[in-house]
């Protein structure tokens, strides 16, 4: 969709034949879509051409649907979270025109149950994943646990957003709360209430980047 144009058109349609998608991003260099499904398929789309290069199962012997899909902000890293808790990451290869390169990086159990959605900071430092327990944050450079983002009765972790400086993030839970956790600390510093119903969803807008 090109939000240019006054009325706004369709501009590319990409059909994955598979199963529904649900979740997608767009590489940095704006090259490249990578589009996750119910299957458990990544597909991988050139823009520049309007073709489909790849399609990755991550798990080949029980594929599971992918529920989030991410690619860090330096475009050196895809990661991808689904419905058994597990992580994948690859890393990003790119050589002038040719297709996008996505070489098998790291596996990791993130979570006990379902994992909802992963997340790279904006320095591409942190790795942020949710779940139907808690958050957890990971550092890239090792993929090992910094911190595990816990409070009582907040139930499911449905959404996740870093702030621009990377150091602190926001949660949005079943307990009809937001939060604002310190990620040196792993400490909730703030609580956003006056929801009546779960929240879903969540995103910042940080005036420094912006």
């Amino acid at each position: 969709m090109d939000n240019r144009a006054g009325n706004p058109q369709c501009q590319k349609v990409f059909q994955t034949h598979s199963s529904p998608i649900t979740s997608a991003v767009l590489h940095p260099a704006q090259t490249e879509l990578i589009v996750a499904d119910q299957s458990g398929t990544i597909h991988c789309w050139d823009l520049r051409n309007d073709v489909e290069t790849e399609q990755l199962i991550p798990d080949q012997n029980s594929p599971v649907a992918i529920s989030h899909v991410d690619i860090d902000p330096l475009g050196k890293y895809l990661a991808i979270v689904n419905n058994k808790g597990d992580c994948y990451v690859w890393s990003l290869e790119e050589s002038g025109t040719e297709p996008l390169k996505l070489n098998p990086f790291h596996k990791m159990k993130v979570h006990k149950r379902y994992a909802l959605k992963c997340y790279f900071s904006p320095d591409s430092s942190l790795l942020a994943t949710t779940s139907s327990e808690n958050a957890k944050i990971f550092q890239v450079s090792t993929f090992n646990q910094l911190t595990e983002l816990n409070y009582s009765g907040q139930r499911w972790v449905w959404d996740a957003a870093f702030t621009g400086d990377s150091q602190y993030i926001f949660t949005a839970s079943s307990d009809n709360l937001a939060r604002l956790w310190n990620l040196e600390t792993g400490q909730c510093k703030r609580e956003y209430n006056g929801h009546l119903k779960p929240l879903t969803c969540v995103a910042y807008r940080d005036p420094s980047i912006f």
